[in-house]
């Protein structure tokens, strides 16, 4: 037996840390010392269980179905040997851990339901993706028990979460959500369907967001091939954001838009665009292109093989959820991308003031923004200040969150007193309205002369709202068209600029037909200098003779079979004039 009280949970081992690492686990820091010397050596100190470049953290929360833990490792040094104590110039690399996989028995006579076990690789500078031998990890365990060496080394899943009295460590702010509140909608499931991803699966950040095309692979082909290559980054599926009131140029530089609108047809395209198109295109369930949009994404990507809405939606949060902590923790520009487009096409599909989609959905759209209270929560207050991922008012994220609370609030106009989903609704929008005032300085509130709040407040018919929305729409695209044709129309060239570019054509052509009939004219020795240096010839421009070609080929030195050519044929000439030939 190596151990006689068998442990419930998970077990997380790595070896071999460099000093100054930092340690991520569940969004709570702890930095390791910058040296060994200077490393804490008192079991009742959980804030620094660094021994030899050990980490040890036991007792992990684990459930069944359900559970998700990141662990984010960002080495502390670098190959010149100087220590970085976490700087951000090392790249940070992510681990993903759960119990999804069954308990292996090596796992089981160690006391853990699941054994995590990572060692520092040297020549990459980052935790390896490899497993550490079981040998190893027997040695280890042995160690770690009542009496053994390493045992007072052993800091817990609570200790290792709670505070600390380094102040290295970044302990979990008793303000801040919980990490199951945070999480609560990712579990193995969702994880194994839309990303491939396992337990133990080491996770880096993408490099750009253009890996969102890539959607022609199989997401639910089995992934064991992650643990045998250097990390996987995330990928997320193309979110469009289309607002009819940018012009069409203007969307389609969005990266998730074009690709979006490439696998519509044209007639689709169309009616998303402008509001406008045939009967085959409008044909759809949802009359509003920003509902339309929704329901597709939902079905298209995260349908599966069924196409239930309320399971989409959920897995759905859970992209929303999933990239925002990677971005937050990982550093991943593509899951910021992800994150923003996915709240921006959620509050572009409630701007129809009739269909609104959160009288239909109302459940969705108060889990989407109970998520966003809690992220918003945990972000630094200078983001929306910072000029890399917004710019204040007038960031467009902003705007989705002010059309999110409006949409929210204008429910309660329609729907009478006392039911609870609205007041919920209400509620979470008031919250998240004050948290980002209060957090970031910034007013979500609507223009007291809002026309979308004017029309929701009289509650017109649909016939009466669908033809004040129709004309609008043509009477903006109209103008948009007829700026677009300003800018593309045609361009009235001067006379003399024609005259003078048809006299360069005609002459360039004199000179070219006479040195073909030059060619044509050549004697038999020149013939015979033409197969035997074909290069040379070949590089001869209008006007030049052997020599002069030979002269330039050898100052410019371009080409070696050229220039040795060009040095072959002003030897035979030289014996020729020379009367050895």
């Amino acid at each position: 037996m190596i151990s006689d009280v068998i442990t419930r949970g998970g077990c997380i081992i790595l070896l071999d840390v460099p000093p100054g690492s930092a340690i991520t686990l569940d969004g709570v820091t702890r930095v390791t010392p910058a040296s060994v010397s200077a490393a804490s050596t008192q079991p009742s100190d959980p804030s620094a269980p660094f021994h030899r470049g050990l980490w040890i953290i036991s007792n992990i929360d684990s459930n069944l179905t359900d559970d998700f833990h990141l662990l984010i490792v960002r080495s502390g040094i670098k190959k010149d040997g100087s220590n970085a104590s976490g700087d951000c110039r090392n790249l940070p690399v992510g681990f993903v851990l759960s119990s999804s996989k069954p308990t292996t028995p090596t796992e089981a006579g160690l006391g853990h339901e699941w054994v995590f076990a990572r060692r520092y690789d040297q020549y990459t500078e980052e935790i390896s993706n490899e497993p550490v031998d079981e040998l190893t990890l027997k040695n280890i365990s042995m160690a770690m028990k009542d009496g053994g060496e390493l045992a007072k080394f052993v800091i817990s899943y609570d200790q290792f979460m709670g505070p600390s009295t380094n102040n290295n460590c970044s302990a979990k702010n008793s303000s801040l959500p919980s990490w199951e509140t945070r999480t609560s909608l990712i579990n193995a499931r969702y994880l194994q369907q839309h990303h491939c991803i396992y337990h133990g699966n080491k996770i880096v950040p993408s490099s750009e967001s253009d890996n969102q095309d890539d959607l022609t692979k199989d997401v639910s082909a089995p992934s064991s091939s992650n643990l045998k290559t250097d990390g996987t980054s995330i990928s997320y599926p193309p979110i469009p954001c289309i607002d009819q009131t940018i012009s069409a140029r203007q969307l389609a530089q969005h990266c998730g838009t074009r690709s979006y609108l490439s696998k519509l047809s044209p007639e689709k395209r169309t009616w998303l665009l402008s509001g406008t198109g045939t009967k085959r295109a409008t044909d759809t369930e949802s009359k509003n292109p920003g509902e339309y949009v929704w329901r597709d994404v939902l079905c298209r990507y995260y349908g599966g093989d069924d196409c239930d809405i309320s399971k989409n939606e959920n897995d759905f949060l859970a992209d929303v959820e999933l990239s925002f902590l990677l971005f937050l923790f990982l550093e991943c520009h593509a899951s910021l991308e992800h994150w923003r487009d996915a709240v921006s096409m959620c509050s572009l599909s409630t701007t129809d003031a009739m269909t609104n989609i959160v009288i239909q959905r109302p459940q969705f759209f108060q889990k989407l923004l109970s998520v966003l209270y809690h992220q918003l929560s945990c972000i630094e207050t200078e983001f929306f200040r910072d000029v890399e991922y917004s710019s204040g008012e007038n960031n467009f994220m902003v705007g989705a969150l002010r059309r999110l609370c409006n949409a929210c609030e204008c429910v309660g106009k329609r729907k009478r007193e006392g039911d609870t989903m609205v007041e919920s609704l209400k509620s979470i929008s008031q919250k998240l309205r004050q948290l980002v005032r209060d957090r970031f300085g910034l007013d979500l509130s609507l223009p007291e002369d809002n026309d979308d709040m004017e029309m929701d407040t009289i509650e017109p018919t649909m016939d009466d709202y669908g033809g004040i929305s129709a004309n609008n729409e043509v009477y903006e695209n109209q103008e948009e068209e007829e700026e677009d044709d300003e800018e593309d129309g045609p361009v009235i060239i001067p006379y003399d600029q024609i005259e003078a570019s048809l006299e360069r054509s005609t002459l360039q052509t004199s000179r070219a037909s006479k040195w073909h009939g030059e060619q044509l004219s050549l004697t038999s020795e020149q013939q015979r200098h033409r197969k035997e240096y074909p290069l040379l010839h070949a590089a001869m421009s209008p006007g030049e003779d052997e020599v002069m070609a030979c002269a330039r080929i050898l100052d410019e030195a371009k080409d070696v079979s050229l220039v040795r050519e060009a040095a072959a044929y002003l030897e035979e000439v030289e014996a020729h004039r020379g009367g050895s030939f």
